[in-house]
């Protein structure tokens, strides 16, 4: 036996003394051995709306998600790798994205898909594929699929923030408002519910949406002029943007509330002139000045880990992240796919630094819903 061969054999004993494996006979033995790939690491996939107008939202709320991951992973290193998917929003290639994250069986769950057309579209493509994964804590207000056992949502839906909103404004002695949809195929859809309930609450309430081919700014601008002082805004950031700067335009007083849904940092963005004060309804505390221990956790790890500034979206997705990190934490080093949905299915309350998430059966973890003013100074009040 040559120099060479000795050295070979002694680190083969080696490697196998240190593995704890049984000694192997010689070269020969070790070259028929199979080489041994590692099981990818457990991961879960984030999938991102970047189209033009969902992008702002998506990346705030995958910074929270992020944040709460980057916060807890030196405590919880078994915490699953956090994997984004960006896609142009709901269509094809969105169907194409989460085929290869349910054919990839190290992917454990979906967790905090946004925006809410895209969560949507996941959710009808989980249940026509009859697909085993779990959606975890999606940007959805939509309640369509809220008894899916696949699903936890953690934030009110958009009937309970409207129920809210009409609420404060009937207790604040409005007895007439109006409802404006960015589209009358949403009107329609959705006129004959919400009627129920502003009726349900002695509220008067006129629906308005834009004529076919109309733009959202013209259609503000020409409101008629007996349109109640209060209107309730249907749509997203941007959409609400292009309705406030044709309020503004026709200069006549108003006040919009708009929901979930809409994010206080991109319409600041894009209507930087406040001639119209906004009511943005959230699903969290606010951010500012809230005075909640989890608040104060987010705010002190966004200051640790991210150059952000502080928003009730990318609060709403540390929320989702550290309730998920809580979930994986039960079940362990190596959880499977079966494992995560059927822990989901359980759905557990729990707190997050003393923020209360009970299901009681639903998928939704909780019904909160607060409300903050941008007044015409540019200064956030309430909330």
């Amino acid at each position: 036996m040559n120099e060479g061969q000795r050295i070979t054999r002694r680190r083969l004993l080696q490697a196998a003394a240190l593995a704890g494996a049984a000694p192997v006979a010689g070269p020969a033995a070790a070259q028929a051995r199979p080489a041994v790939v590692p099981a990818p690491a457990p991961r879960v996939t984030q999938l991102l709306d970047m189209s033009a107008s969902q992008q702002e939202l998506s990346r705030d709320y995958s910074t929270g998600l992020r944040l709460a991951f980057a916060q807890l992973k030196a405590a919880q290193p078994n915490l699953p790798q956090l994997v984004t998917v960006e896609t142009d929003g709901p269509g094809a290639r969105a169907a194409d994205a989460l085929r290869e994250v349910a054919q990839d069986a190290s992917q454990l769950a979906l967790l905090g898909t946004v925006g809410e057309a895209l969560a949507l579209q996941a959710m009808g493509q989980l249940q026509r594929d009859d697909l085993s994964l779990a959606q975890i804590g999606p940007w959805l207000f939509d309640a369509q699929h809220d008894a899916d056992p696949r699903l936890l949502t953690f934030f009110a839906s958009r009937e309970q923030q409207l129920r809210y909103a009409l609420q404060s404004l009937a207790a604040a002695g409005v007895g007439e408002l109006a409802l404006a949809y960015p589209e009358a195929r949403m009107a329609r859809e959705a006129g004959a519910s919400l009627q129920a309930l502003a009726g349900r609450l002695k509220v008067k309430m006129h629906a308005l949406a834009p004529a076919a081919g109309q733009g959202l700014q013209d259609f503000a601008a020409r409101l008629p002029a007996g349109t109640p002082f209060h209107l309730v805004f249907m749509g997203t950031s941007v959409e609400l943007a292009q309705f406030v700067r044709g309020l503004g335009a026709r200069g006549a007083p108003r006040i919009v509330v708009c929901l979930t849904g809409v994010d206080p940092a991109t319409f600041t963005q894009l209507v930087p002139d406040h001639r119209v004060p906004v009511v943005f309804t959230q699903g969290v505390p606010n951010p500012h000045s809230g005075r909640v221990p989890l608040v104060r956790s987010y705010r002190q790890a966004l200051a640790r880990f991210f150059d952000e500034a502080p928003s009730p979206v990318s609060l709403a997705g540390y929320l989702a992240g550290r309730y998920a990190a809580q979930l994986f934490a039960r079940l362990g080093a190596a959880p499977t796919r079966a494992q995560v949905l059927a822990e989901v299915q359980q759905r557990r309350s729990a707190t997050v630094d003393e923020w209360p998430l009970v299901f009681e059966g639903s998928g939704r973890g909780s019904a909160f819903v607060a409300q903050m003013l941008l007044n015409t100074r540019g200064q956030f009040v309430g909330g």
